[in-house]
């Protein structure tokens, strides 16, 4: 049905979602501090934007905004960073 109607998948919209919020607060389009996000120290492959994944001692953490947004923004390609 999802082929039929061409709508993406509900995991689908969710990454873009999260692609797009990183996006702005990188840029500071939203007003969302970026203390939250520590860049890394050494950039050996990929994009110079990374940042440090936080620590997630439970499940719930791991899978909410910041843990998740950030590991699907340090694996995009340069070409889709800038």
């Amino acid at each position: 049905m999802l082929d039929h109607l061409r709508w993406r998948t509900l995991q689908e919209r969710r990454v873009q979602a999260k692609t797009i919020m990183m996006y702005r607060i990188v840029n500071n389009l939203v007003d969302i501090p970026t203390s939250y996000l520590t860049p890394t120290a050494i950039n050996i492959r990929g994009h110079n934007q990374k940042f440090l994944v936080p620590y997630a001692r439970t499940s719930a953490y791991k899978y909410s905004f910041f843990p998740g947004a950030i590991r699907i923004w340090n694996s995009l390609p340069q070409s889709v960073i800038a």
